[in-house]
């Protein structure tokens, strides 16, 4: 493992990752780390990250860089890494470039099989290649000149198989990454009282993540509207009586995601129905995880967790009739509006950017009514695939002011009960773990490390 560029994994694992896929691919394949988002001007860049695609074969993360995987490749010979070289002016605003042995060392291609940016062409031959890429400008223009063209799904398949299951090493990087979520959310929830802003609570979650290296895996939310699922900034009081959404994660160095959420009361104290709330989506929580086994259908899983809401649901007063039915007819979509979980890994939402056919096994589509469609995951579960679990329990304005959600379920409603929860801006409850699937016996809980149940919650918040 070279710490110098955080790789995540030995160099031998890499050079078998891309023998992988080169031996699935007919024609020459690009990778590109990408360039730092300019912020107002070019040289006023955001942090660098490099692509996903790019270091999961083995990229050192260095802005401007690029791999290119040949057909048949050994994962050595036939594998490029194109890198810029620094001059003298570059060393005194941002220090030495790193040594191409180093960059050897750290990819596991051989120093011959380096080549700068205008030597790509000659070294494709004119042999129409493909690309992956992050959506940067400069990149984007770099691909255009080169007339390559985007990877199509049959050449991206082959990533998604190897990025679904997770080895040991990468395994490794997720447990840190989930530590260090852990400690950010309870420095979060220890920081929580009346009369602190959300901006408090935000600033004391990203302290452990730099003290550890890390980044956020996402923005991280922080709010006391968690009704609102994204919402933006930090600008709110905390009062006694609400309920705080803290959802957030770590990013270890070498670009490995954690994701966990926890809900709690601002004071410290349930109210009786935030209580009683908050315990049915724990129950669904932990019902669901139970479920994260190979073989499993992660929709089945969701449909579990929605059953159980079903249920509170009846149980607090929210609606009528029989869970089962109410399950059937889709009721629970108008308090939990959103999917289970998603697949995690070297993005928080791993291999979003290849939309379903990440998510969706083939043959498989999303589902059409209101709330399931959000679905994000629908496949049969293997052992070493890394998922979210993240039930949740939402009174969103926006939902009850529109009647063709509504009308269809107007003979189950108790339609007053839920205008007594819109009155007192209610908000939401969400409850997040990240896990791997592993045996029959259950999966392996990352985040297991940081509380849930109500009470070793509640005895957190606030204290020193």
């Amino acid at each position: 493992m070279t710490q110098s560029f955080n790789m995540t994994a030995p160099a031998d694992a890499y050079r078998t990752r891309r023998a992988t896929l080169a031996a699935s691919i007919d024609r020459p394949m690009m990778l590109f780390a990408g360039e730092p988002r300019a912020r107002q001007y070019p040289t006023n860049t955001a942090p660098f990250r490099a692509g996903s695609n790019y270091l999961y074969f083995g990229g050192p993360p260095v802005a401007g860089a690029a791999l290119i995987i040949m057909p048949k490749s050994d994962g050595a010979e036939g594998c490029f890494l194109v890198r810029r070289v620094m001059d003298f002016e570059d060393a005194v605003w941002i220090g030495e470039s790193p040594a191409d042995s180093a960059l050897s060392e750290a990819s596991g291609i051989d120093q011959t099989c380096f080549v700068a940016p205008d030597e790509v062409e000659k070294r494709l031959s004119g042999r129409k290649s493909s690309f992956l890429a992050l959506p940067c400008p400069t990149t984007m223009k770099w691909i255009q000149s080169l007339g390559l063209d985007a990877a199509t799904p049959d050449e991206i398949q082959p990533i998604i198989d190897l990025r679904l299951i997770k080895d040991e090493h990468e395994l490794v990087a997720m447990r840190f990454a989930a530590k260090v979520g852990v400690e950010a959310h309870l420095a979060g929830m220890r920081a929580t009282k009346p009369g602190r802003h959300e901006a408090h609570i935000a600033a004391a979650f990203h302290s452990p993540l730099i003290a550890n290296r890390c980044n956020t895996s996402f923005s991280v939310i922080v709010t006391v509207h968690g009704e609102v699922l994204h919402p933006d900034g930090y600008q709110h009081v905390l009062e006694a009586g609400q309920l705080l959404l803290l959802d957030g994660g770590a990013e270890e160095p070498g670009g490995y995601a954690s994701d966990i959420t926890r809900t709690y009361p601002v004071s410290g104290s349930f109210t009786p129905i935030q209580r009683q709330l908050y315990d049915t989506v724990l129950r669904a929580e932990r019902a669901a995880i139970a479920e994260c086994v190979p073989g499993r259908r992660f929709r089945d899983v969701h449909d579990t967790a929605a059953r159980i809401i079903c249920e509170g649901l009846v149980e607090a007063g929210l609606l009528r009739g029989d869970p089962g039915e109410l399950f059937s007819r889709a009721a629970h979509t108008l308090f939990f509006c959103h999917g289970l979980g998603h697949l995690i890994g070297l993005d928080v939402h791993d291999m979003e950017d290849f939309g379903d056919q990440s998510g969706y096994a083939p043959g498989r589509s999303r589902r059409t009514e209101f709330g399931n469609k959000f679905l994000r995951l629908d496949r049969d579960l293997e052992s070493g695939l890394a998922v979210t679990i993240e039930p949740g329990f939402y009174v969103v304005p926006a939902i009850w002011q529109n009647e063709a959600l509504t009308r269809p379920f107007a003979d189950v409603i108790n339609r007053k009960a839920v205008d007594e929860l819109l009155a007192e801006n209610f908000g939401g409850i969400r409850i997040e773990e990240t896990i791997i699937v592993r045996d029959a016996s259950g999966p392996e809980v990352l985040s297991a490390d940081l509380p849930s149940d109500a009470d070793a919650v509640t005895a957190i918040i606030g204290q020193p």
